[in-house]
């Protein structure tokens, strides 16, 4: 019983992070730029499995995605694909291996920096890079507001290929 206790107050404590988290992003930036990683490849992964379950990472993109919709911020995905963690954020070059004991990106321009958070700074350039990949969300307002006006209205999107 007692047991039961503890794990129900650590989920909860978690859920309340992850709300804390997602709320401060969506209303603070007006951007929000995330990786689409392969979840269930990363739980095979033994030595990362439990980090991974345990931060709960699409249902942080799930509150993400309909919070940046009542703020009026807007998500962005990454492409799975797109090297962030290989790719220099000084002069671009992309590294063929890269593992995940090292933890610091060097590169030959003479960037020594924390490989998170080069891939960070990456990430930050991904709507820059041209390859965006943005899905269009239905946001209730924006539809609202789009019947009430009689002025022509733009894509809210615009996805390059």
């Amino acid at each position: 019983m007692r047991a039961q206790h503890l794990y129900l107050r650590i989920t909860n404590v978690r859920k309340d992070a992850l709300h804390k988290a997602t709320t401060m992003l969506a209303k603070t930036k007006s951007v929000v730029v995330v990786e689409d990683l392969a979840a269930r490849g990363l739980l095979k992964n033994h030595r990362l499995a439990k980090s991974v379950a345990d931060a709960s990472w699409s249902e942080f993109v799930r509150q993400l995605g309909y919070k940046t919709r009542w703020y009026g911020s807007k998500l962005v995905k990454a492409d799975r694909f797109f090297p962030s963690t290989k790719t220099c954020s000084k002069c671009g070059t992309v590294k063929l291996e890269m593992s995940l004991a090292q933890r610091t990106f060097h590169c030959e321009c003479g960037l020594v920096m924390d490989r998170d958070l080069n891939a960070a700074i990456n990430l930050s350039r991904w709507p820059a890079v041209g390859r965006t990949h943005e899905t269009p969300v239905r946001d209730e307002r924006s539809q609202v507001e789009n019947r009430c006006s009689s002025m022509k209205q733009e894509p809210r999107f615009q996805v390059a290929l």
